[in-house]
């Protein structure tokens, strides 16, 4: 049966509060927001999720993956292809770009699940995540949030299997943003919810539920996206559904999460249902998309891991617009050197993250030489895949290098499983910067140089997810 095998989920560690934003303004304001990192983007936040997706199975029995954001770093150039390589899924598999709508998530997913049903892939990886940009002061700033996440999708192993869908598509102009636009532009948002968004969600779910012979009362669980996160109870009443059943998008405490919401909510709701119940997922966003699963044994183990429970630090609103580059003259440019060369013979230790183990020695090397530092063996070297998490050795913090969070920790770490990396922290305060501290390896931008994103791996403390 296909299904859904596993959900893996990024939230940033920076939220920002609604009070604060409100007191830039002038205005009240509540509730907080989730805020990508100044070296966060779309890429590397649905690197994040798929790894936590992928746990211990092996990247490469993944054979298709799918890269879905309305938000990418590019817009000519495979993000999908820069996802495979930071997940180590090798080279022999079919990737894709999606975008354009927030429907662009589930679509990608209906895609991953026919194929899987089909034959034509055994693992497909759907991989979602969105930094949308508002434009400063606007409602839309604290109602956008920003997130990864990633569905595993197989026949074996099912937590949901998807037993009936269907999908509309709707021309209309809700929410858009042009080539020439930085930020999403919205339309009046009484018509956004009633004309664009609960008519189409509500005819779609109507559909869906028809088609696999299922009742309002029978629905244990429904993910239903709106525009602005506070709709879907114009389409759950009218349904019948249980408003207890009605899983919140934790809009006041996270945002709306562009094409990661649906599947966040998701993980959500498989974390508080049984074995056999239903759960509805409407996704819109020009059109519709429905969806009825029935949750599987699986869902045992899935319940198991805490994804949505995770440490948060609190962001000043000047440093947010730091943070979105909203502040012209502010940070200032390194000018950083960049090489297209340099970056292709260093991709094995800047994406994939892989070292040399010297044949006569043993000695793990991570970085790209030709002869043994240790016992003077020329070229031969055997590839190693690094362990990502480590603990920090010695480091030093930079005051002056321009960053939106000085200083910048540079940090000398020693792998698990031997080696040792230079690279700087993120995700930290200088002050909890301490040697022999436990770290893990996360995919973050480097700088900006050559006129393209550069990448690479850096280190964050480990933390305890709150109890």
């Amino acid at each position: 049966m296909a299904g859904i095998v596993d959900i893996g989920v990024h939230l940033p560690w920076k939220r920002l509060s609604g009070k604060e934003a409100g007191i830039a303004w002038g205005r009240p304001g509540g509730g907080e927001r989730a805020v990508a990192s100044y070296d966060e983007d779309s890429a590397t936040m649905a690197i994040s999720a798929a790894l936590k997706c992928l746990g211990a199975r092996k990247p490469r029995d993944v054979d298709t993956l799918h890269f879905v954001s309305v938000s990418a770093p590019y817009c000519e150039k495979s993000v999908a292809s820069l996802v495979a390589a930071a997940a180590d899924l090798g080279n022999g598999i079919r990737t894709g770009d999606h975008g354009g709508s927030l429907r662009a998530g589930t679509s990608a997913l209906l895609s991953a699940l026919d194929a899987v049903k089909a034959g034509t892939s055994r693992h497909a990886l759907v991989c979602a995540a969105d930094v949308r940009m508002a434009p400063p002061g606007s409602m839309l700033e604290m109602n956008f949030g920003d997130a990864g996440a990633a569905v595993l999708v197989g026949n074996e192993g099912v937590v949901a299997e998807l037993i009936a869908d269907v999908s509309l598509s709707q021309e209309i102009l809700d929410t858009w943003r042009t080539n020439e636009q930085r930020t999403v532009r919205t339309g009046d948002a009484r018509f956004n919810r009633v004309e664009a968004f609960s008519k189409c969600t509500l005819e779609a779910c109507k559909a869906v539920m028809a088609k696999a012979g299922v009742e309002a009362k029978q629905i244990a669980k429904a993910v239903i996206t709106s525009p602005d996160g506070k709709g879907h109870g114009s389409v759950a009443k009218p349904l019948g559904l249980d408003p207890r059943a009605v899983v919140d998008p934790r809009t006041d405490a996270l945002g709306m999460l562009g094409t990661a919401q649906p599947f966040v909510s998701f993980a959500a709701a498989l974390e508080t249902t049984n074995i056999g119940e239903k759960i509805l997922v409407a996704c819109y966003g020009d059109g519709c998309d429905a969806m009825i699963f029935e949750v599987k044994p699986g869902v045992q183990e899935f319940k198991a891991q805490k994804r949505l429970v995770l440490p948060t630090s609190q962001l000043g609103y000047v440093k947010f617009l730091a943070y979105k580059k909203m502040l012209a003259e502010c940070g200032g440019e390194s000018n950083a050197f960049a090489s297209q060369i340099q970056a292709s013979r260093e991709a094995p230790i800047s994406l994939r993250f892989h070292g040399k183990k010297c044949q006569a020695c043993g000695t793990i090397n991570t970085l790209s030489l030709k002869v043994c530092p240790h016992c003077q063996t020329r070229e031969r070297f055997d590839d190693l895949k690094l362990e990502k998490k480590g603990v920090l050795n010695t480091y030093t913090q930079e005051h002056y290098f321009p960053t939106p969070e000085p200083p910048v920790t540079m940090a000398v770490i020693d792998l698990d499983g031997g080696g040792r990396y230079l690279s700087q922290m993120t995700d930290v305060d200088a002050a909890e910067v301490k040697i022999g501290m436990p770290v893990e390896m996360t995919f973050r931008k480097l700088h900006e140089g050559g006129g393209f994103h550069n990448y690479c791996w850096k280190c964050r403390p480990v933390r305890e997810a709150p109890k």
